[in-house]
């Protein structure tokens, strides 16, 4: 099986620091000048920082985070070679005595994602870099120590100074690095400060620490305590990052909160952040996620469509059902309703022509016969006028309903608006609305009395037929108001009934591009 370069890399960095490790521990523990804990805090440091990069390589191979982690162990180690005493390996040595600051700036800026990510983070971490070992170098050329081959002066002041200007320009870094972790602290997300937090907390803490124990000075007594409190936090600070690098997953819940949002960035927006690690749980938590978002998109298009299709039917159904109604009482006037006339007709020209010559029993019975047939012409055309009235097909729903209004037996207050010729399943469902609640009215209500208003609101018919009766009136208490419903419903309306003691108020709002 073919490695991946960075496992490679990994591999050969592990091996180097295990062994720069081996060597920093002897060198520092034969030189004598460090108490056994000092000793054992640095070289635990180092093999935690490699053991935290061996962690986050194999937990995301393709995050360069985890050679970074290793690489600040290395660094740690390297800083001891400086008690070696061969002389070639001192002169190597001098120049890395820092080795860690400018590393671990770097690791700390790319924590999570393994990068730096903007031209100011750069600049710092390049400047760390230089000065760093611009400084090393000139440490070197001024050093006192026999062991030193290329020191071309031999002035201790001069080492001195190089000393003190390294550890400033260490201060700095570390200033400028816990600036830009506090900023990214405060305007990252919740995921993203998870995991900053306890590298932040260690670095803040590590760092008053230690400047506490350099402000006091050597002979202060709280000095070397507050220096040892410092070496334990730096000796945790891997773990800091193994912990990010463990917690560094995003939850389901986040992510689908993120997958749902309003403006459909959600899930864009997780797959490009790169704060949330992704390994391969969070990859498979989020695939699962994804697909039962774009399944529940799926359904609810389908849904939509159907729903679509649904209405559209019901709407088309309305409409053949108000075409048949008008086919309806065009035969019933012109074919049954005209029969019925002719009928009559030459029953009271017979009665005229032979009237006096017939017994007056037959003559009873014939104007009776009229009589009936009369009756039935006058339901026939009210039967027509409930089927769909003629006038709402040629004047429009304002006529029908004032002619609907004048036929009633009680008393009718129409409030109209200024309502245009509509579409005319609206102007036939606006119709059969106020004509049903209307009847309803006159039987139940027991008053006198009713308001109608229709109006046209926006894109929508309202309208309103309201008592002060007894009220009593249900919606599902009968199939006259539930079929209006349905039919209302079918135009993406909606049908109210609203009854007490008070009295009823049936409303309806109908879109006008149904």
């Amino acid at each position: 099986m073919v490695q991946h370069p960075r496992t490679l890399a990994m591999t050969g960095l592990l091996a180097a620091g295990f062994a720069l490790g081996v060597t920093a521990l002897t060198l520092k523990a034969g030189e004598g000048s460090h108490s056994a804990l000092d000793t054992a805090l640095s070289t635990a440091t180092g093999f935690l920082f490699l053991l935290a990069g061996a962690v986050a390589h194999v937990r995301r191979p393709a995050n360069p985070i985890g050679v970074l982690i290793a690489l600040a162990g290395i660094a740690v180690f390297l800083e001891d070679l400086q008690f070696t005493r061969s002389p070639v390996l001192y002169t190597i040595a001098v120049p890395l005595r820092a080795a860690s600051s400018p590393v671990i700036a770097h690791l700390v800026l790319a924590f999570p994602h393994g990068r730096l990510r903007s031209r100011w983070e750069r600049l710092l971490v390049t400047g760390a870099y230089l000065v760093v070992f611009a400084l090393g170098v000139l440490g070197l050329l001024v050093s006192d120590d026999p062991r030193d081959l290329l020191a071309i002066s031999t002035n201790p002041a001069s080492g001195v100074f190089a000393d003190r200007v390294l550890e400033l320009a260490a201060t700095a870094i570390s200033a400028g690095v816990i600036v830009v972790l506090l900023y990214r602290w405060l305007t990252g997300q919740l995921p993203q400060r998870r995991l900053l937090s306890p590298v932040i907390a260690i670095a803040l803490f590590g760092a008053l620490a230690s400047g506490a124990g350099t402000a006091l000075g050597d002979g202060h007594p709280l000095a070397e305590p507050l220096l040892q409190v410092y070496r334990v936090l730096f000796c945790l600070w891997p773990l800091a990052f193994l912990a990010g690098v463990l917690r560094a997953r995003v939850g389901n819940a986040e992510m689908i909160r993120l997958l749902l949002e309003r403006d459909g960035t959600g899930l864009a927006a997780l797959v490009q952040d790169d704060e949330v690690w992704k390994d391969s749980r969070s990859i498979d938590a989020l695939n699962a996620a994804a697909g039962l978002v774009l399944d529940n998109q799926r359904l609810t298009a389908e849904l939509e469509q159907r729903l679509a299709e649904v209405r559209a039917s019901r709407a088309r159904l309305v409409a053949a059902g108000d075409e048949e109604r008008r086919r309806l009482e065009r035969d019933l006037h012109d074919g049954a309703q005209q029969r019925l006339v002719s009928v009559v007709l030459l029953l009271r020209m017979a009665g005229r022509r032979y009237g006096p010559a017939l017994p007056t029993e037959v003559r009873a019975l014939l104007s009776g016969t009229v009589d009936e047939l009369q009756t039935a012409i006058t339901e026939l055309r009210e039967l027509a006028r409930g089927i769909r009235p003629a006038i709402l097909t040629e004047a429009g729903l304002v006529a029908a309903v004032r002619s609907l209004a004048d036929r009633i037996p009680m008393e009718v207050a129409l409030t109209v608006g200024t309502v245009p010729r509509l579409d005319s399943a609206v102007e036939a469902t606006a119709y059969f609305v106020t004509s049903e609640a209307l009847t309803n009215a006159l039987k139940h209500a027991q008053t006198d009395h009713v308001n109608v208003r229709i109006a046209v609101e926006g894109t929508e018919l309202r309208v309103a037929v309201t008592d002060t009766g007894v009220g009593g009136a249900d919606i599902e208490g009968g199939t006259g108001l539930a079929g209006l419903r349905d039919r209302v419903q079918a135009l993406g309306g909606e049908l109210a009934v609203v009854s007490g003691d008070g009295g009823t108020a049936v409303s309806a709002v109908i879109p006008l591009g149904a």
